[in-house]
């Protein structure tokens, strides 16, 4: 019987210490969220080109489409000059289905297939980008869409978007705890929020046209948001 006393009395011994142990002391902190908006001038442009070829099979639209597409590659690498970058290609197969129209038994037409090569471009060079379009455009292998203006990660008015988040954010903790007649200590926590749009600015490109005017926005907004939190002590 000795041996299960002692043990008895170990645990006892070990739950004495658990419930001997101080509970976590709470800290009187405020926790605050800031915003930082400003505005800057796109710093560059992206724009999708895509080569279609038809065909009645999958042999023939691939067989057609192949020396189509290295053309728009070829005159894609000669437009570097004008700051015409391909980020991106891919290829794919379709099968175009035309809807049957209403009515009693219509005849189903034969598919149509359609290879298409989708090349991702981009621009530094807003100041060409009109000329660029319509050097693209006039090849008459592309069909143009989603051009758009953005701001990149490392423009500065990203910092200072951030920067304005902070202020913003020490602003408000300040105006609390001033009404709560007690102290702004030490800042305990950072939490960067993925900043909000628009960073881009959506515009339509005209499709294979061989002049066209294009005009980037004055400037986008850039927005950053932070949650921040500060210790608080006692007032005067």
């Amino acid at each position: 019987m000795r041996k299960p006393i002692a043990t008895l009395v170990a645990l006892l011994a070990a739950g004495s210490t658990v419930l001997a142990q101080p509970a976590p002391r709470f800290e009187p902190s405020v926790t605050v969220q800031g915003q930082g908006r400003v505005q800057a001038r796109p710093d560059h442009a992206n724009l999708t080109a895509d080569v279609v070829t038809r065909g009645k099979t999958l042999e023939a639209a691939t067989a057609a489409h192949r020396e189509r597409a290295q053309r728009a590659a070829e005159a894609l690498r000669g437009l570097k000059a004008n700051g015409i970058e391909i980020e991106r290609s891919t290829f794919r197969l379709d099968e175009d289905r035309r809807p049957l129209p209403p009515g009693p038994a219509p005849r189903r037409e034969e598919p149509e297939y359609r290879a298409v090569t989708t090349f991702e471009l981009k621009t530094t060079q807003l100041g060409q980008l009109d000329a660029a379009i319509s050097a693209i455009a006039g090849t008459g292998l592309f069909e143009l869409r989603n051009l758009r203006f953005a701001i990149g990660e490392r423009n500065p008015a990203i910092a200072e978007a951030r920067r304005a988040a902070v202020q913003g954010a020490r602003e408000r903790a300040e105006t609390y705890v001033q009404a709560a007649g007690v102290k702004l200590g030490d800042i305990l926590r950072i939490a960067d929020t993925e900043m909000h749009g628009p960073r881009e600015f959506a515009a339509s490109a005209p499709m294979m046209r061989s002049s066209v005017a294009v005009t980037p926005p004055e400037a986008l907004t850039v927005t950053a948001n932070v949650t921040m939190t500060w210790r608080i002590g006692g007032g005067p």
